[in-house]
């Protein structure tokens, strides 16, 4: 099968999502929510890398939402996912950029956030997310708390906005997204929804 071919079928089916993504019923959404229940015990634990897998993945909107709130520049904060994915000149190829992490997420001080108002979608709404239109829930100490309507109706209107907004990511990313190559101006390529970025090894301490 052709690689345009397959790509096409790829897109094709994203936009079925997504228009199923959009008719999610944020109502019953709040009330799985508050069935499963949820309150945030400020524990940190979910950034700590003593707690288990703290990645966080941020999307291009979110790189430039950080750095306009933060003066901070995208090479201060965020890598590429590690890959072993190569084409043939030996150059990485990889579809994500995720926070830096010291251990612990960079963003982590004195046990508090520190760009808590412009945080990342998986972090806004953690424990919870959705993936083929189901919720799911990550482990957490704060689940099974106590949580009100309107709580739960904030959380659920977030999921659905960050279904959404991952999905259309998806579209752009395989829209423009053409197979591995070689060359470009370093050794690794992050491929998203704004096309291919090839990486400075060197500013990125990679």
């Amino acid at each position: 099968m052709k690689y345009c071919v397959i790509m096409d079928i790829r897109i094709n089916y994203l936009k079925k999502a997504l228009d199923e993504a959009r008719n999610i019923d944020e109502i019953k959404l709040a009330d799985r929510i508050k069935t499963i229940g949820f309150k945030c015990r400020r524990c940190a634990e979910c950034c700590k890398s003593e707690k288990g897998d703290n990645t966080v993945m941020v999307s291009p909107p979110e790189i430039r939402r950080i750095c306009e709130r933060t003066g901070r520049k995208q090479e201060d904060f965020t890598v590429p996912m590690p890959s072993e994915d190569r084409d043939m000149a030996g150059n990485v190829h990889t579809f994500e950029w995720v926070l830096k992490k010291g251990g612990d997420c960079i963003f982590l001080k004195d046990g508090l956030c520190e760009i808590y108002e412009c945080r990342p979608y998986i972090c806004r709404t953690y424990p919870f997310y959705l993936a083929d239109g189901h919720l799911h829930v990550s482990e957490c100490a704060g689940t099974g708390g106590a949580i009100n309507n309107e709580d739960s109706l904030k959380i659920a209107a977030l999921l659905k906005e960050r279904y959404i907004a991952e999905i259309n990511e998806s579209i752009s990313l395989f829209g423009k997204f053409r197979g591995f190559r070689p060359g470009g101006k370093g050794n690794t390529c992050v491929h998203d929804s704004e096309g291919e970025h090839w990486v400075d090894s060197e500013i990125y301490n990679l």
